[in-house]
């Protein structure tokens, strides 16, 4: 899940990046993640994780190939992003830009974005179709302040699971995430998010897709300790013959510390895909691409 941009010195990042991302979309402040005090349920899972579900489904996803994740991921114009894009979603398959379910009141999108990324998802939309956002969203009178998604209704609806079981919302969006345009604007999201990331790591010095996407990725539910910090690892690793060697060994440092979320076996999983994603080609350096340069790589984004 891709919560980050909530993160009021991430906000900053996303807008540093703006013009090198060539995405022209006005950023709007996240909302609070608001789960608790309302009708979301607080359960286990079948692993016995405690999780916060709507009392509506489905809770879910199919875990199936998205073909237009697929499309970037293959295409050399999406650059690193395209890498990034195909590890954090395991080779496209565990997420989907038509995916809408109900984990944390409101899970959706390609990057499993929550309901607090809600209010720049929607901004987004409108850039890329303000007539698709107006016959999508406009029957709905949705609450704004300055143009974007008003961040106190977005945090109440979805304490109360009204961004999944509402049905006239849910009917919307489920229209909209369909569209052409919406997965555009996802995309848009995405490249700044990526992009953020990038900038958050920037100081490593890594030059190639294969040291920078790899930093991309793993910042992904990252631990705060000292043992789970990039630059540590770049230490620890940095007399490595190349940059591949050291990126390898940094990885190798990710797993041994558990630093995705404090599990070795899932740190171990998401360093094995970054390594498969980059298997013959990590000395390739396009680590900025556009979003019109990644919008060119899907010849039908109805699909």
């Amino acid at each position: 899940m891709s919560n980050f941009s909530r993160f009021p010195f991430l906000i900053v990042l996303m807008a540093l990046v703006f013009a090198a991302s060539g995405v022209s979309a006005q950023l709007c402040p996240s909302a609070e993640q608001c789960r608790s005090g309302g009708q979301l349920l607080h359960k286990p899972n079948s692993k016995g994780h405690l999780v916060w579900t709507t009392p509506c489904g489905p809770l879910t996803v199919p875990s199936v190939e998205d073909p237009i994740c697929s499309a970037i991921a293959s295409c050399s114009k999406a650059g690193g992003f395209g890498k990034f894009l195909q590890a954090v979603t395991f080779e496209c398959k565990s997420k989907h830009f038509t995916g809408y379910f109900g984990l944390d009141g409101m899970t959706f999108g390609i990057l499993d974005w929550t309901s607090s990324n809600l209010p720049g998802i929607m901004k987004a939309y409108q850039n890329r179709s303000p007539d698709g956002y107006q016959r999508d969203f406009g029957k709905l009178a949705l609450p704004l302040r300055n143009g974007c998604l008003d961040t106190n209704w977005v945090c109440n609806a979805n304490r109360q699971a009204k961004l999944m079981c509402n049905p006239d919302f849910r009917s919307s969006f489920m229209a909209a995430i369909a569209t052409a345009d919406f997965k555009k604007a996802e995309m848009d999201f995405a490249v700044l998010q990526y992009e953020a990331r990038l900038k958050r790591y920037e100081s490593l010095g890594l030059k190639t897709e294969y040291g920078n996407t790899a930093m991309a990725v793993l910042a992904n539910n990252l631990r705060n300790t000292a043992a789970c910090k990039p630059s540590r690892w770049k230490a620890m690793c940095q007399d490595k013959a190349n940059e591949k060697a050291m990126v390898d060994c940094m990885l190798d440092q990710y797993v041994s510390n558990a630093c995705r979320g404090g599990s070795k076996k899932t740190s171990e999983d998401r360093a094995a895909v970054i390594k498969r994603v980059f298997a013959d080609n990590s000395a390739s350096t396009n680590v900025h691409p556009t979003s019109a340069e990644v919008e060119q790589c899907v010849g039908d984004w109805a699909r």
